[in-house]
């Protein structure tokens, strides 16, 4: 079963952060993009390193909720969604890991997948309530983020033998 984005939606995609970060995948976002799964895409960010390993998860579809989608997709695309948490925990060593599916800024379901670690200045606190200068104070070199990229992919490409997903990899 494959899905595209803009399936299943009554919204237009055409101002949606998301879906033109989608489109951009073969160009400028492409040193970030880690897979394409069944039913979204894998990105490293390519901000708020201070937590080395952050990543989203961003759906294939076009919808604001996760309610709007088909019951099918949303238990694929939930349970790839922790496929990717676990990867990105052993990939970089976390302690912790944070997701949050937030969307107040942009009405595309994607997923925060936030690596905590013993460093981090607020453990019991959301990355959000964290000093911004703090979280952008970390620019990775791309030597780092090749790295981190490898790491991470390494992580995917096990984690999708074991639980037998489809990932296509960059």
């Amino acid at each position: 079963m494959i899905f595209l984005k803009g399936e299943m939606s009554n919204e237009s995609t055409e101002d949606c952060y998301v879906c033109n970060w989608i489109s951009r995948i073969d160009s400028n976002e492409k040193k970030f993009y880690i897979a394409e799964l069944q039913t979204g895409y894998v990105f490293l960010s390519n901000k708020w390193q201070y937590f080395k390993g952050y990543t989203f998860f961003v759906s294939k579809l076009h919808v604001s909720e996760l309610h709007f989608m088909s019951k099918e997709f949303r238990q694929i695309f939930l349970f790839e969604m922790t496929v990717v948490s676990e990867a990105v925990y052993y990939a970089f060593k976390a302690e912790k890991i944070n997701c949050e599916s937030l969307g107040n800024l942009c009405s595309h379901v994607h997923w925060h997948i936030i690596p905590r670690y013993g460093t981090d200045p607020c453990p019991d606190k959301a990355i959000w309530n964290i000093e911004r200068s703090i979280i952008d104070s970390v620019i990775v070199s791309d030597d780092e983020l090749l790295q981190m990229k490898q790491a991470l992919i390494a992580e995917m490409k096990e984690r999708a033998e074991k639980y037998q997903i489809k990932a296509v990899f960059q």
